[in-house]
């Protein structure tokens, strides 16, 4: 029975603050639990401490905590430090005030003795428990003091009231009144499920009783073993494997996995594992990455987005830091001190494990590079910093490759050393690129020309520009003066002489279908080619914008002719003899088309075009 009573206020702005906490500080209620199991840890903590201290404590108890959920009440009870009614009092009446941040304070020594680390080093996690109950009560006596025991309850207004009572269990029992739409928080399975989900590595066993009855689970719900803490050596494949499958509901074991304890002015713990293949989803924009941020063994964000740049979305695993506050906000997150260096050791172990792959199992490494090859390609244009070592990863096909695709950075090895340019092509369908008429340029048979098929290759090649020293050139736009030798500026202004009357003709009959018509050195074998401005972004550039409704405009091509090739001689030749006829015109024309036609693309009119054709046949 209760000996005495007395009703206090809160401190004053503790309502406008706890207006705050309820309503805003937290995403989802789920989190009220968490944040008890987090409190009672930290009580268990501070009387281990005792005991280690205090002889006369009892040693011999099982540390543990227990949920108990009953008709419309739910209790989560621990038998740790306990407190005091003054405590209880000071702690409970103050919102932000942290009964584990004086106690660390108070055994502050002047050698700079290290401390044990408390998850609670703010006081606002347990007021989150009135976003699930209308009333909380808290029932606690101070382990080993000898006093009794005091009942703190309040309805989250302007006032609490503290009373004596006894027969109180050493330890803190909380006790929530639930609301009338909260009773799901009484179903033993969607308890089990918010602990393996926020409290799984907590140091000390979670018990629940089973729905509708008065036993308890034999085993802990928990499984106290964050894995991701001990050494590797400690820890087997198959242990790593299961833990995979836990986190990512993969059934696949991983193709491989990073282990990293960073230690110095910023401590943390990861985890990160790659999957062996990638799903659909994760090329859309709003896919979440797969890192969990632990806080002293505590889940407080399932979808860490900021601990890893945006193109290493695919990595599934962990990271644990004792340097972030338990209830920080994901704003604040966002621009914490401490996670912008955890983001900035992460990327670089990461792409040092890529390169550790890439170096030195290459199967694996293709397996990799054609799941997650796209995303290495995002991070060359989206991430500045690193441009050059994700450089470095790129596999690329090649116009001498065949069917395999070879490093970036041992094929520029291999590169003579006056080489100062890398020559590309891009398109969809990569046989097809490697027999294009764009080749002829270079050389089909001498030069090594870079061959790209994917939607994203446009985005990275215009970020890269060049590549250890070498120049990246596309063959599919206007070639650059400075790019000819003095033979074939010599070749080229002979041909605008010789042919400046059909050039002129050609340009009227084709008008605004091209942006130019010009004569270029670098055909050999076709009569013509269809090439870009050199500064227009690209075909499949502007394809992907439109698959992202954004529009690029159109631009023109310019027509490039082979001065050499036995066509010009015969348009030279109708220019000559009848020029005002309509065969000169629709050479003209299926000149254009075929242009077009090897530039991997459709004539404006298909029907036409076949047309002159079967006209040219006969």
């Amino acid at each position: 029975m209760s000996s005495h009573s007395r009703k206090l206020k809160f401190k004053a702005e503790t309502r406008k603050v706890l207006d705050i906490v309820i309503n805003s500080l937290y995403s989802h209620p789920d989190i009220f639990l968490r944040e008890l199991i987090s409190n009672s840890s930290d009580a268990l903590d501070r009387l281990r401490f005792e005991m280690l201290t205090t002889p006369e404590l009892d040693a011999d108890r099982e540390l543990r905590i227990d949920i108990l959920p009953n008709e419309t009440t739910l209790i989560v009870r621990d038998n740790g430090i306990g407190m005091t009614e003054d405590e209880m009092a000071k702690e409970l009446g103050t919102i932000a005030r942290s009964g584990t941040r004086s106690f660390l304070e108070g055994l502050s020594e002047p050698d700079g003795e290290k401390t044990p680390e408390f998850i609670g080093q703010f006081g606002v996690g347990f007021y989150s428990t009135f976003m699930v109950a209308d009333k909380v009560e808290v029932i606690s006596r101070k382990t080993g003091s000898g006093e009794p025991g005091h009942r703190w309850t309040s309805t989250g207004h302007d006032t609490f009231t503290l009373s004596e009572e006894e027969d109180i269990p050493e330890g803190t029992s909380v006790i929530l009144h639930l609301k009338k739409d909260m009773d799901e928080y009484l179903k033993s399975y969607k308890l089990r499920e918010l602990v393996r989900k926020y409290s799984d590595f907590i140091s000390y066993p979670v018990y629940i009783k089973s729905d509708d009855s008065t036993d308890w689970e034999k085993e802990p719900v928990n499984s106290q073993k964050p894995i991701w803490t001990r050494p590797e050596d400690d820890v087997s494949d198959e242990e790593y494997n299961e833990f995979y499958r836990h986190l990512s509901f993969d059934p696949q074991e991983p193709l491989s996995r990073l282990v990293f304890h960073a230690e110095g002015t910023t401590e943390f713990y990861s985890l990160l594992f790659i999957p062996s293949s990638r799903t659909m989803d994760m090329l859309m924009p709003d896919y979440k990455t797969g890192v969990r941020l632990f806080v002293k063994k505590v889940m407080i964000e399932e979808e860490a987005d900021e601990l890893l740049p945006r193109y290493l979305r695919f990595l599934k695993g962990v990271v644990e830091s004792s340097d972030l506050p338990l209830n920080i906000s994901r704003e604040t997150l966002q621009e914490n001190r401490t996670v912008r260096i955890i983001r900035k050791a992460l990327t670089g172990k990461v792409l040092g494990l890529f390169q550790d792959i890439l170096e030195n199992d290459i199967d694996k490494y293709r397996k990799f590079f054609t799941d997650f090859g796209d995303m290495i390609k995002e991070g060359i244009y989206a991430d500045m910093q690193h441009r050059e070592e994700l450089a470095d990863l790129l596999l690329v096909w090649t116009s001498r490759s065949g069917n395999e695709q070879k490093s970036l950075k041992e094929l520029v090895e291999e590169l003579p050393e006056d080489t100062d340019r890398l020559y590309y092509i891009t398109g969809t369908d990569r046989k097809e690129l490697a027999s294009s008429p764009y080749l002829e340029s270079v050389g089909k048979s001498d030069a090594t020309v870079l061959l790209f098929d994917s939607p994203v290759d446009e985005f990275m090649l215009q970020s890269l520009g060049e590549y250890r020293g070498k120049k990246l050139v596309s063959l599919l736009k206007e070639v650059d003066e400075e790019d000819l030798s003095d033979a074939e500026k010599a070749e080229k202004k002979n041909a605008e002489e010789t042919y400046a009357g059909l050039l002129e003709y050609i340009k009227d009959q084709l008008g605004d279908s091209v942006e130019d018509v010009r004569f270029s050195p670098r055909l050999k074998e076709s009569p013509c080619i269809l090439v870009s401005d050199r500064n227009d972004p690209g075909d499949m550039l502007r394809q992907m914008m439109r698959s992202m409704n954004q529009e690029l405009p159109d631009a023109k091509k310019i027509l490039e002719l082979n001065s050499v090739h036995p066509i010009i001689e015969t348009l030279q030749d109708l220019y000559e003899k009848d020029r005002s006829g309509d065969r000169l015109k629709d050479y003209v024309q299926i000149l254009f088309d075929l242009g077009t036609v090897m530039a991997g693309a459709r004539p404006e009119n298909p029907a036409e075009f076949g047309q002159r054709i079967t006209d040219l046949l006969k």
